[in-house]
């Protein structure tokens, strides 16, 4: 029997599967967050490695059983990163098992589509797209910082609505709902002592999140300042969507384009119909998704690809088995709506 494993190494959190050839999931591990960017490369060795062996031991068997290893890595954004980080934390754990090594939006990428090509939109805590073509060419844009030229992210759109709360406390813009939500959030009574306290660093941004869903549920009520920053944010996101369907000549092609990140979670539709709407002026034959699974069961099938193509069989085992694994761990590998 051949066992592989999937390694989603993200900003928040590192997740591990172990499974057989045929689709078959055995074991789960967990840890913290798998970013060197953020606490450095020793602490993203440190949960990596955690996450891996629990996962084997969850299996029963031993990293020397291993077959091929399936990885998407948050802050795998240069040639540099993957080229350290083989040579500072997989080279060392993996050795010389065969593996696919790549940024963690194409793990999202393979989880949410049964195709082997298509496009991903990830928007969170930051913001990426990447793609495949039907040849396997990749493409990729944002996913760096706000200083390299990302706009739109949970964080973003949230600031977005707190500046028009602001905006309307001043009677620059119209009374919105927004206010409503944002001091309510704060524990203030009104706009005035929201901008007073975090004036004085009584409250901060942080203090207010996810401030996202806030202008999310805003414009489920249909404040037009809200709907407002949910349409800009979807008409950038198209633009990613976009600029990497014309990087890869997939314009004319049909496709997935698989939405992940808590953006696509919110309660309004604006911005996703937003987004569809502009996508299919250039991609007609595009079809914007939900993700099937969570990018640690696409990077699982990374790594069973290297060896077995995906069929009804191998996708039949695949989703009894992580069905069982959510009722044995309570952790869900399919996206919540």
């Amino acid at each position: 029997m051949a066992y592989y494993l999937g390694l989603d190494a993200g900003g928040t959190k590192t997740f591990c599967l172990v499974g057989d050839e045929h689709g078959n999931i055995l074991g789960f591990g967990r840890a913290g967050t798998g970013n060197y960017e953020g606490f450095g490369v020793e602490a993203a060795r440190r949960e990596i490695e955690k996450a891996v062996r629990m996962a084997l031991d969850d299996a029963g068997i031993t990293l020397q059983q291993l077959t091929g290893i399936g990885m998407g890595v948050a802050g795998a954004d240069l040639p540099d990163d993957y080229v350290m980080l083989e040579r500072e934390i997989f080279t060392p754990l993996f050795g010389d098992i065969p593996r696919v090594f790549r940024n963690d939006s194409m793990g999202g990428l393979r989880g949410g589509t049964r195709d082997p090509f298509g496009i991903v939109i990830a928007c969170g805590t930051g913001c990426v797209c990447a793609g495949v073509n039907r040849h396997g060419k990749e493409a990729r844009v944002g996913g760096i910082s706000e200083d390299f030229g990302d706009m739109v992210s949970g964080s973003s759109i949230g600031t977005e609505g707190l500046k028009v709360v602001f905006r309307a406390r001043d009677g620059i813009v119209g009374p919105t709902l927004l206010t409503d939500h944002f001091v309510r959030r704060a524990g203030c009574k009104d706009a005035d002592e929201l901008f007073h306290k975090m004036y004085i660093r009584q409250i901060w941004h942080k203090d207010l999140e996810p401030m996202a869903k806030l202008v999310f549920d805003a414009a489920y009520e249909g404040d037009p300042a809200a709907c407002d920053i949910l349409e800009w944010g979807g008409r950038y996101l198209a633009e990613m969507v976009i600029a990497v369907a014309r990087k890869l000549d997939m314009c004319r092609d049909t496709f997935d384009v698989v939405m992940t990140g808590s953006v696509f979670k919110g309660r309004s539709p604006v911005l996703i119909d937003t987004m569809r709407a502009r996508v299919h002026r250039v991609c007609p034959e595009a079809r914007c998704v939900r993700a099937l699974f969570e990018p640690v069961v696409g990077c699982f099938l990374l790594g069973l690809e290297l060896h077995h193509a995906m069929d009804d069989t191998r996708y039949a085992n695949l989703e009894k088995s992580l069905d069982a694994m959510t009722a044995r761990c309570g952790v869900s590998f399919r996206p919540e709506a």
